[in-house]
């Protein structure tokens, strides 16, 4: 299987991507943030893949041992685009946060970028200090206090659920490249505690969090868009609709073009597109597990690690979402949903993974793997 992870990665991607564009085209009539075109998200789009294609080309040719010479300078880009956020006339406060960066041209959103920069930051520290990996210092207290910084800036643009993820790709990173369990165990839990603590203080995601424990007494309120997405759902049934037929997206489901695109996926095309979803997302995971797996150094395996889980976590994360599963969150469907850079940034993660399968170790001549033993030791 290892052999055919790249074309088992593309296959996936180029497969959620072009039914991420289909979609865009059924829904973009119907949004009401499409500025009067029906064409305004499907053609914006199309302009971010084009950029991601050509980020992916280049990260698939630049080998990946660059980025982990350069982890320092790409984490310390990543927290001045962050800090950006709150520069009068470049920040943009849309929907209660602070997220966006205005550029006069377009728009972006730096916590996307912290996501990877995280990602290559952990991926080099970890792989340079793997003997050291069961060490409080090296292996525990450094990394986690360097990630705070960004995750932290992430949070102050209100943003709980992209924080949340930053949390979730260090501890997976650090699971894997050895950091003892009793260092790591109490962190998921703590930041769980602190994200709802502060939820309890802001009046919408208090709202949100009622919603996802009570999603039916809260239907017409904070619950509205995660109960139009189950309906959305349900009225699809097996079959769906038919592709341009969904009722919801008459201006009943909030933000179909980005959050719950795949509810009006399901409603127009039925479950077995829902499924196919799924199983394309685990494919990929199953790649960048070989890909890792195989990777020539441990770096190259944490960066693979690294990446997969970056992709796999914000799956997970929209499809709970969708689904009432998980509170609402505000994060797209990669691939799918509409986000210029998102779609960037995991088109360059997927890039990265085929340049680190590239270099992969012949199971014939090399060792059997380069990915760090997991050290589960209390």
């Amino acid at each position: 299987m290892a052999r055919h992870s790249s074309w088992m990665l593309i296959v996936s991607v180029t497969a959620l991507v072009a039914l991420g564009l289909v979609m865009l085209m059924s829904v973009g009539a119907y949004a009401p943030a499409n500025k009067g075109d029906a064409t305004y998200f499907v053609l914006r789009q199309g302009i971010y893949l084009a950029l991601g294609l050509v980020a992916a080309g280049v990260a698939m040719r630049w080998d990946y041992h660059h980025w982990m010479k350069a982890y320092w300078v790409i984490l310390g880009l990543a927290i001045l685009a962050l800090a950006l956020c709150w520069v009068p006339g470049l920040g943009l406060h849309v929907k209660g946060s602070n997220r966006w960066v205005n550029l006069g041209f377009t728009t972006f959103q730096p916590g996307e970028l912290a996501k990877l920069a995280v990602v290559v930051f952990l991926a080099a520290w970890l792989g340079r200090h793997q003997r050291k990996a069961a060490a409080f210092l090296p292996g525990f207290l450094i990394p986690l206090a360097v990630v705070f910084i960004p995750a932290a800036l992430v949070l102050s643009t209100q943003d709980l659920g992209t924080t949340a993820l930053l949390v979730a790709l260090a501890v997976v990173m650090m699971f894997v490249a050895g950091t003892k369990l009793r260092y790591l165990a109490p962190v998921p839990i703590l930041a769980l505690t602190g994200l709802v603590a502060l939820a309890i203080f802001m009046p919408q995601r208090l709202g949100r969090l009622q919603a996802y424990l009570d999603p039916e007494a809260h239907q017409q309120g904070a619950g509205y868009q995660v109960w139009q997405s189950l309906i959305a759902l349900g009225s699809g049934g097996l079959q769906g609709l038919g592709l341009g037929n969904s009722v919801q997206k008459f201006f009943y489901l909030p933000e179909p073009h980005n959050d719950f695109i795949l509810a009006v996926a399901g409603e127009e095309l039925g479950m077995a597109c829902t499924i196919a979803v799924v199983l394309f997302f685990l494919l990929i995971a199953i790649a960048g597990g070989c890909i890792a797996w195989k990777a020539p150094d441990p770096q190259g395996a944490l960066l693979a690690i690294g990446l997969t889980a970056l992709i796999s976590i914000q799956a997970i994360i929209n499809i709970g979402v969708v689904t009432g599963l998980l509170p609402t969150k505000g994060m797209g469907l990669p691939f799918i949903s509409y986000g210029g850079t998102n779609l960037v940034v995991v088109l360059a993660a997927v890039g990265i993974l085929l340049n680190i399968n590239r270099q992969a170790i012949n199971p014939r001549t090399g060792p059997k793997s380069n990915l760090p033993a997991l050290n589960v030791r209390m």
